[in-house]
């Protein structure tokens, strides 16, 4: 199972203070160690401040925990420089969903399970059975535990 990981508006709140960067990634953690099949690439802006995913993945992984840093596999493509027609169902006008399913389509087995934990529902399809949606405003918060727990419960038997 792979988890697509945004940070502004999921792992925060966004806008951000400095103070309150990352204060919402402890409780996704605490989630993801009863998880330990779940691997996590980051879909995050943030990725895109290096060049390479070579460069990317270990700044990535400064961010979490020792113990789920590891699981960090890899980030996304950016969008602006994959074939607009290589856009399957229509996924050109999807940016974020376009970056997964093209990571997707080159590191996994298509019938691999995957989730997006992200803030923006307008850069995936509409009703996406992919997506879980978070509060930009507060970033991931208790009261999404219990859908996460649901969501990639499902999965824990593929």
């Amino acid at each position: 199972m792979i988890l697509f990981q945004d940070f502004d508006g999921v792992t925060h709140p966004e806008p951000c203070y400095a103070k309150d960067a990352f204060r919402c990634l402890p409780l996704i953690e605490t989630i993801l160690r009863d998880f330990p099949q779940v691997e996590i690439v980051i879909s995050s802006t943030w990725r895109l401040t290096w060049k390479y995913e070579e460069e990317s993945i270990p700044q990535m992984r400064k961010h979490f925990s020792t113990d789920i840093a590891q699981r960090v596999v890899g980030v996304t493509p950016d969008y602006r420089y994959l074939e607009r027609d290589t856009a399957p169902d229509g996924l050109s006008n999807y940016q974020r969903e376009w970056e997964c399913v093209s990571w997707m389509r080159t590191h996994r087995d298509p019938w691999t399970p995957w989730l997006a934990l992200d803030d923006r529902p307008y850069w995936f399809k509409p009703f996406s059975p992919n997506l879980m949606v978070t509060d930009n405003k507060t970033g991931f918060v208790p009261s999404n535990e219990a859908e996460l727990r649901r969501r990639l419960s499902g999965f824990a038997d593929v």
